[in-house]
């Protein structure tokens, strides 16, 4: 029997594994550090292979030699050929450029572990998790005695500022994020084979290639590797927030809250993520004894769909715990696809253009990617040959009909959510009538009709009052005296008085105005301003009372870009306060009024929507919001995509005036 070159024997190493509580054979070249899984029969045949063509000891090779059974030489023949083959192809087969995912190794980490072992084994253990444990505690404090204020960085992520800051800073975190898997693979004693970068969407971003740790490392070894990451992340964003409560300057404040945000967030929704294939889906694999889930995944999906499109005549339909592999796979292409939904929804309103092109892009890539990319070979007809061009476009030509038909013929219901609370600024504020100093405040809470809400004191308007009431009394003391006697005197003495009783009046009635009372039952909500010697104008808020009997008055803002939908039919008003039942309202009750109010923050206008409730009365509402479902007519799809392009342009130029406004500013 003819064995294969020893040399090359050498390079391929062999391991027993375990994956779903079953043991698995590996065999790796360690030319290139492909791992391929192998057949018990065919792994034990190959290691008898070995054993006949590198042992040292002469009667040992001649056992293994006699022990290889003709059939036992051509598995382990065969397998060898699957792996030089994989090799000559690697070498000689030119890949072709793809612009949206490649790779470029630059060098091997290998030779410079054995300079980062002390360090590892420092750093890896009990060191780096009592950092972590500090680094939490004292956010958790500063948080606390900060009412978090950091967390506000949240809110601009996808403000041009942050992108531009998470384009710069990306690579160099991600580098740290490198580093921490280099660190958990050397201290294991696992040999990190290369280092280099990853073109994602032309956008460069490194890498380390730690496969060496399925052939070497223990399965906690490999979960603490898979892990290290996602902790050097975390030890990132707990330090940049750390770091953030002591530094001065807005500059350095955005830049470190920026990188808190980006780490904290790139864990939590990629890194750390079990449905996406990193190092969250790694560490997830190894601790269930599950390895190439989502290939098994991905397989178990595509002969379910096959089996689908060729009703029952290909590919398979899932049995058992298959179904679990449907569904993760499942899980995972909607999870990316929700994130794409988001991101893009938060890009297009603020960067149409870019925003469209990475909305259409990430589009492709998730969904007719992976179909043109496992699609089958095309059927053959009876005399064996491909199916024609022609039959290809009637067959995407009936398709596109069938498309283009159901945006013209299928009706949706146009549906507009808006939130609505009590009309406070019109309807139910209660303002000061006389300036004075507060000397009463009521408490927050049921009032009765005539009750005094605030009481307030102003000296000068009662010295006035005083002097007003003095000077009557001696116009009407010169006017009994000159009465008959001097008719001139007598003339102006009457207008006098007239004029001081209607001055009188009038500062009667303000110096009443002091005395803020309830004009019913009802309850009342002083305002957070109002404090006890503090001076309030006439006009100044000092509260708000909500009626005990009667209609509510709500209101909400109405998006302009739904105005369109307003002119069309209302069928349906729908409205729920709180975690109450929905509650059917007359249409009548709706007065949209043309009240615009600017967003700063989103760029958007809206106009104001009134509702009369007349369920539930003010008092029992108070402090309560709710939401204002409209139900519009049915209109044709390509109208629901006509209208949404129509906002997202709106949504675009205002959003960019609101950034110039704030640049000017």
């Amino acid at each position: 029997m003819d064995l294969v070159r020893p040399e090359f024997l050498r390079q391929i190493t062999l391991r027993l594994s375990v994956d779903r509580n079953r043991p698995v054979y590996l065999a790796q070249d360690r030319s290139n550090g492909k791992i391929y899984v192998l057949a018990r029969d065919v792994a034990l045949n190959l290691r008898r292979m070995a054993a006949a063509a590198l042992g040292t000891d002469t009667e040992a090779r001649q056992i293994a030699r006699s022990s290889m059974d003709e059939e036992g030489a051509k598995q382990a023949f065969g397998a060898l050929q699957v792996i030089q083959t994989a090799r000559l192809h690697e070498q000689t087969v030119r890949k072709p450029f793809n612009p949206i995912f490649a790779n470029f190794p630059l060098f091997d980490v290998g030779p410079w572990q054995h300079r980062l072992a002390p360090v590892a084994r420092r750093i890896v253990g009990p060191v780096f998790w009592i950092t972590l444990a500090t680094l939490m505690v004292m956010a958790i404090v500063l948080g606390t005695r900060n009412d978090w204020q950091i967390l506000d960085a949240f809110k601009n992520i996808f403000s041009l500022q942050a992108l531009i800051t998470f384009g710069l800073i990306a690579p160099v975190l991600k580098l740290v994020h490198e580093l921490g898997h280099v660190m958990a693979a050397t201290s294991a004693g696992v040999r990190v084979r290369k280092a280099g970068v990853f073109v994602i969407g032309l956008y460069p971003m490194p890498f380390v290639d730690c496969t060496e740790a399925d052939m070497s490392a223990r399965r906690t070894d490999r979960i603490a590797i898979s892990g290290a990451g996602i902790l050097t992340d975390i030890l990132i964003g707990l330090l940049a927030f750390v770091v953030w409560h002591f530094v001065e300057g807005n500059y350095l404040r955005t830049l470190l809250a920026n990188v808190f945000v980006f780490s904290t967030l790139n864990s939590v929704l990629f890194n750390a993520n079990p449905l996406i294939k990193l190092d969250g889906y790694y560490v997830m694999t190894d601790v269930i004894g599950q390895r190439n889930l989502a290939t098994r995944a991905s397989a178990a999906i595509k002969a379910l769909r096959l089996w689908i499109a060729s009703f029952g005549a290909r590919g398979a339909r899932p049995r058992g715990s298959s179904w679990l592999l449907v569904v993760y796979g499942l899980a995972a292409m909607l999870y990316r696809i929700n994130v794409m939904i988001v991101i893009a929804s938060s890009l297009l309103p603020r960067y149409l253009g870019v925003g469209a092109a990475v909305t259409v892009w990430g589009g492709l890539l998730m969904t007719l990617g992976p179909i043109m990319r496992d699609r089958p070979a095309a059927p053959t007809s009876q005399a064996g040959g491909p199916k024609t061009v022609l039959h290809r476009l009637m067959w995407w030509g009936g398709l596109g009909g069938l498309v283009i038909a159901a945006l013209f013929f299928i009706r949706m219901p146009v549906i507009v959510a808006v939130p609505v609370a009590l009309d406070v600024a019109d309807s139910y504020q209660i303002t000061a009538r006389s300036a004075g100093v507060l000397t009463q405040v009521a408490t927050d809470g049921p009032v009765q009709a005539g009750a005094a809400l605030t009481v307030a004191a102003n000296q000068s308007m009662s010295d006035e009052f005083a002097a007003l009431q003095a000077e009557l009394g001696i116009a009407e003391a010169i006017f009994a005296t000159v009465r008959g006697v001097d008719p001139a005197r007598a003339q102006a003495a009457r207008e006098q008085i007239l004029s001081a009783r209607e001055r009188l009046t009038i500062l009667a009635q303000d110096l009443e105005g002091l005395a803020t009372r309830a004009m019913g039952e009802g309850f009342f909500s002083a305002t957070s301003r109002l404090n006890m010697g503090n001076w309030v104008a006439a006009g100044t808020v000092i509260g708000t009372l909500y009626p005990a009997e009667g209609a509510t008055m709500l209101r909400g803002d109405f998006p302009e870009n739904r105005l369109s939908a307003w002119d069309s039919q209302l069928t349906e008003a729908v409205l729920r306060i709180g975690n109450s039942d929905y509650v059917a309202l007359d249409p009548s009750a709706l007065d949209l009024r043309e009240i615009m109010d600017f967003d700063r923050e989103s760029g958007a206008r809206n106009w104001t929507l009134f509702v009369t409730h007349a369920a539930q009365t003010p008092a029992a509402m108070a402090g309560s919001v709710g939401l204002l479902r409209l139900r519009f007519e049915p209109v044709p799809l390509v109208d629901h995509i006509g209208f949404w392009w129509d906002r997202m342009v709106v949504s675009y130029r205002e959003s960019q005036l609101a950034d110039r406004a704030n640049y000017l500013n």
